[in-house]
């Protein structure tokens, strides 16, 4: 009895745990069972445990910044508003949208937004923009939810408002993309929709390079879309900003292969469209000195010359002129280029002389019967008027018709000889002349005006 009521004590006292009043009632007892001999026993089996299921891992909320905290609820406050139908208020609430997109592109609802924003222009009446939003939407964000939508509201609008000519064209553009690529394929888009429906949407067009250029700053071919959109001012007469969007083009990309372009169409610009010549001419001979052998430097060199004259510039278009001889002599432009120096020399500078070497040398270049009228004879004719110089005269005209015997100028050119020394009423030198023409052209109606002269002269009336 003293051991079951030991083992009942301990049991207690196990049970009890932290019951110091149990373990004190027990005390002697315990140290009576310390010093019993019990037999070594099996310990009772212990009762397999039985598994705890796994606990399922505590799901938390992910934290949004402070930042995209504000983002989230700009934009839930401006697709709830735009959901009304007050025309004032969606008015005012566009340029938000537009400013809450330009700050997020990459949004998660980004795409939605341009959505929103195409469907707000409609409402308020202007399909133009609302066409160039929706073709933005395919190209940035193809793969987007709402990209269906987009497509069903483009192609809705694009078969009410848009001009039957320009369908085809906002077709082509509206389709897929081959790339996930929005700054290749928005670039794309607007290089297109310019160049060939610039007049039509210039004003979304002109808004969405502007977007462009703040979103992809850094974008590879920039220098190309930055020429696109000054040729869109150009081809819109706004000229004060393509000569802007050229200069910047030109100044953000110096290394640009392009640049020679871009230089050229500005200085067209500014000669064609501003008026602006001295700084034309500028422009011109900039291009012609930094790339020589290419189409810019010779457009350059025929635009210079008319430029300079306007300027009365007279020496740079006799240089420039001759830098065309020097640098083109193959092409029909080069011989217009003698001409235009001649005629420079002779009228606005008052050099005869020059003028008279440079129409010799095209003589000399060009072999054919043209010059006797294009170079000789203008030659001989300064020798006339303005030199008053009867030998250079009279040598003109004996080139004439010893190079050009067949021609129907030499026959011509010999009775002019004669009648200088006629006039000068030197008979003898006058009927070598006058004889050559008989001798040589029978047939020739100067031939008889000659023997007419010659008979004078043989009469003694001279």
């Amino acid at each position: 009895m003293r051991i079951l009521a030991a083992l009942l004590a301990l049991s207690c006292t196990a049970a009890l745990g932290n019951a110091p009043l149990a373990a004190q009632q027990y005390t002697d007892t315990e140290e009576e069972i310390a010093e019993l001999q019990l037999p070594d026993a099996e310990p009772p089996a212990a009762a397999p445990a039985k598994p705890r299921p796994a606990a399922a891992p505590a799901v938390i909320p992910p934290t949004l910044s402070p930042a995209e905290t504000l983002k989230k609820h700009e934009w839930e406050f401006i697709s709830a508003g735009a959901a009304g139908d007050d025309e004032g208020a969606l008015k005012l609430l566009l340029p938000h949208l537009e400013d809450w997109l330009a700050a997020n592109p990459e949004h998660s609802s980004a795409a939605e937004a341009q959505l929103l924003k195409a469907g707000l222009q409609y409402k308020l009446g202007d399909h133009r923009y609302a066409l160039v939003s929706l073709l933005k939407h395919l190209q940035a964000y193809p793969e987007a939810e709402c990209s269906e939508r987009a497509r069903r509201l483009f192609d809705e609008i694009a078969a009410k408002k848009a001009d039957k000519k320009l369908r085809p064209v906002l077709a082509d553009a509206a389709e897929p993309p081959e790339v996930v690529s929005p700054e290749l394929n928005v670039s794309l888009l607007l290089e297109k929709l310019a160049a060939e429906a610039g007049k039509e949407y210039y004003e979304p067009l002109a808004a969405e390079f502007r977007s462009f250029f703040a979103r992809f700053p850094g974008y590879a071919r920039n220098d190309a879309v930055r020429l696109s959109l000054a040729d869109l001012h150009r081809l819109n007469r706004e000229y004060p900003a393509a000569r802007l969007a050229y200069g910047k083009a030109i100044a953000l990309h110096p290394a640009s292969p392009l640049l020679a372009r871009a230089k050229l169409s500005l200085a067209d610009v500014l000669a064609d469209n501003l008026k602006e010549y001295d700084a034309a001419i500028a422009a011109y001979q900039d291009i012609a000195a930094s790339f020589p052998g290419t189409d810019e430097a010779w457009a350059a060199y025929g635009r210079l010359p008319a430029l300079a004259e306007r300027r009365k510039k007279y020496a740079l278009a006799v240089e420039v002129n001759e830098k065309v001889i020097e640098l083109y002599p193959d092409r029909p432009e080069a011989y217009l280029a003698y001409r235009a120096a001649a005629r420079v020399l002779r009228e606005d500078m008052k050099k005869p002389r020059e003028a008279i070497a440079v129409l010799g040398r095209l003589a000399d270049k060009y072999k054919n019967s043209a010059v006797i009228d294009e170079a000789l004879l203008p030659a001989a004719e300064i020798y006339r008027k303005d030199l008053r110089d009867s030998a250079g005269e009279v040598g003109v005209y004996e080139r004439i018709a010893a190079e050009y015997q067949k021609a129907p100028q030499a026959p011509k050119a010999l009775y002019a000889a004669g009648e200088i020394f006629f006039k000068a009423k030197d008979g003898d030198r006058a009927r070598v002349y006058y004889q050559k023409v008989m001798e040589l052209y029978p047939e020739d109606p100067m031939s008889k005006k000659a023997e007419t002269r010659l008979g004078a002269i043989i009469a003694g009336k001279i």
